[in-house]
């Protein structure tokens, strides 16, 4: 038998044997081990050449040992084999990194917990022997929803108990029956003694309905069919959805229907929450023809809402815009306003009344044209909840920040980087973070692959910087130039005869001023609920021509205020408004328009 050679370890690896046995293989009567093999001494691990270890556990720490080591047989001395002293034996075993969990352990997990060594001379290390012979307790499952037994009915209407209890004899009492997982109350004991059968039944009836009529205020009656807080979806989850949504209202009409929704919805938000119940959305968009699937239709309000509203509410205007943006791959034009008519019926509708065409406000041109779009509202929000803290009372110096971006901008390219961009906005101190700068540059400011156009950056921050309400100073000629005041708004929603074109004046407002819509108190969401009045009194409006002024008969306008305004919850005194109908008074009318304007100061 031919016998192996051990050869040193080689530790220099320049050499021309070296190369050779790294890349040659051995002629078979030389045994290859780890001993003989020429390796690196830090052979990668992964490889061929990976030393293979053992990990031991000396003095409480963890050792890597080759496995060459550890094959040397362990021959420890008279000490190390003698039990330790159990006064002085640490309290616990000191168990594996994951120490065992499981069913049939029912002391639970006996991982170190106070400390390894034990303060007082007690052995509390107790070897039970019946540790792992005790039955297995039934825990709760999905399948077993008692953790014992289930409860036991408490009528009993087995025939063979009658029969039992009249071969009883006169002597005897028939047993009180026993009720599984029934507490009855302090104030009502149990009769245990009955003079005749049909005493017991009518006392057996009357617990039970006692315990029925306290049991009643007692349920739970949360409707569980919408959750408490919104579902994220996933990518795959979102796609899907949007899938069904499309496949589901594939359809022409569909845009022009939820519009109608949405102004039907107005209807249930007396206080302008944004929040509307389920039902009410299910029982309007099977009114209106907007057959969904209940599951699809349920899973799309799930997403929209809100712990801090009561449970089953959702929010209506963010549920159609979602649907609108499904729908956009149907109809990409559907959220402009020329493209919902033919042609035809332009120029039929240009030949009969040449007086008005139809054609778009200017307040809408920009909003209008554009495509849906949820994350340009999005980063609105953000800007919102970035700048809140911010003084605005001089506001933003986009002076300097014209003049820093332009000083980086060595060659006047008129491009800069993300890491430009972000540096100069940090400089000027402007408080925004790098996920929202990010997005404005990707979405209005790229012009190549890592290059965005820092004069289109200014130009968009400077035009919505403006549309926040914080601007402290209200007589600032900034304050007056881009926040436009409530006789503007008011001006806007005269000069619109249909009331679809209303609404869209009072959805425009509503996104403008989104953080304070849902507050009742607050004076911006009170002036939402006026333009809501001022538009349920331009629908008595019967005159197309929107120059002239709308007046109505001052009883008439009286009735339609007092009334609009208890709807709306205005408040508005009956004092003031008295005082407003005799100074906007033409003979024996009321010049709507103007007395809007004195209320809404």
């Amino acid at each position: 038998m031919q016998t192996a050679r051990s050869l040193p370890i080689i530790q220099c690896h320049s050499g021309e044997f070296s190369q050779k046995r790294m890349r040659v293989q051995p002629e078979p009567p030389i045994p290859i081990r780890y001993a003989t093999a020429a390796i690196p001494t830090l052979a990668p691990f992964g490889t061929d050449y990976t030393p293979e270890h053992t990990m031991k556990i000396i003095g409480g720490r963890r050792i890597v040992v080759p496995r060459s080591i550890a094959a040397i047989p362990k021959i420890f001395p008279a000490s190390f084999t003698r039990r330790p002293d159990p006064a002085v034996a640490p309290t616990k075993p000191i168990q594996h990194a994951t120490a065992i969990d499981s069913a049939k352990f029912q002391n639970g997990n006996t991982a170190r917990f106070d400390t390894t060594y034990r303060t007082e001379y007690i052995n509390r290390l107790r070897n039970f022997p019946d540790q792992y012979t005790k039955p297995t307790r039934q825990f709760k499952t999905a399948l077993n929803q008692y953790s014992v037994l289930p409860p036991i009915s408490a009528t009993n209407n087995n025939p063979n108990d009658t029969m039992e209890r009249n071969s009883l004899s006169d002597g005897q009492q028939p047993q009180q029956p026993f009720y599984d997982q029934i507490v009855p109350g302090n104030d009502t004991m149990q009769q245990l003694h009955y003079n005749s059968e049909r005493e017991y039944y009518e006392q057996q009836q009357q617990q039970q309905q006692q315990q029925q009529q306290q049991q009643q205020p007692m349920m739970n009656n949360e409707d569980p069919y919408l959750p408490v807080e919104p579902v994220i979806l996933t990518d795959f989850e979102e796609t899907r959805l949007s899938e069904q949504i499309r496949t589901q209202l594939g359809s022409g009409v569909t845009v022009d229907r939820l519009k109608i929704l949405f102004q039907e919805l107005l209807a249930y938000d007396a206080n302008s929450t944004g929040y509307v119940h389920y039902s009410s959305i299910q029982s309007l968009t099977y009114q209106l023809g907007l057959h969904m699937a209940e599951d699809t239709l349920r899973f799309a309000m799930c997403k929209f809402v809100s712990p801090n509203q009561p449970r089953g509410f959702v929010n209506y205007e963010d549920l159609i815009r979602y649907i609108g943006k499904c729908l956009s791959a149907i109809s990409p034009n559907q959220y402009e306003y020329q493209q919902q008519q033919p042609q035809q019926q332009q120029q039929q509708q240009g030949q009969n009344s040449p007086q008005k065409s139809a054609k778009p406000s200017a307040n809408f041109k920009l909003n209008d044209d554009d495509p849906f779009d949820p994350d340009e509202r999005q980063i609105r929000v953000l800007l919102n909840q970035n700048l809140k803290h911010f003084d605005l009372t001089g506001t933003i110096d986009f002076d300097k920040l014209t003049y820093e971006l332009s000083t980086v901008d060595r060659n006047q390219s008129g491009v800069l980087n993300r890491q430009q961009v972000e540096e100069v906005v940090y400089k000027v101190r402007i408080p925004l973070q790098r996920s929202l700068i990010y997005q404005i540059l990707e979405k209005h400011c790229r012009t190549t692959s890592k290059l965005y156009d820092w004069k289109a950056f200014v130009r968009y921050l400077q035009e919505q910087i403006f549309d926040i309400k914080q601007i402290q100073d209200r007589s600032s000629p900034v304050y007056q130039q881009y926040v436009p005041s409530r006789d503007k708004w008011l001006d806007d929603l005269q000069r619109e005869f249909h009331e679809k074109d209303r609404l869209r004046i009072i959805e425009r407002f509503i996104s403008n001023n989104e953080g304070v819509r849902s507050e009742s108190t607050h004076p911006t969401a009170w002036f939402t609920r006026f333009l809501r009045l001022a538009n349920a009194m331009y629908t008595h409006r019967r005159n197309s021509n929107v120059s002239q002024d709308f007046v109505l008969p001052r009883e008439e306008a009286r009735r339609l205020f007092r009334a609009y305004n208890h709807i709306w919850d205005l408040k508005i005194d009956e004092g003031r408004m008295q005082k407003v109908f005799e100074g906007c008074s033409r003979n024996g009318h009321v010049v709507i328009d103007e007395a809007l304007k004195q209320l809404a100061k």
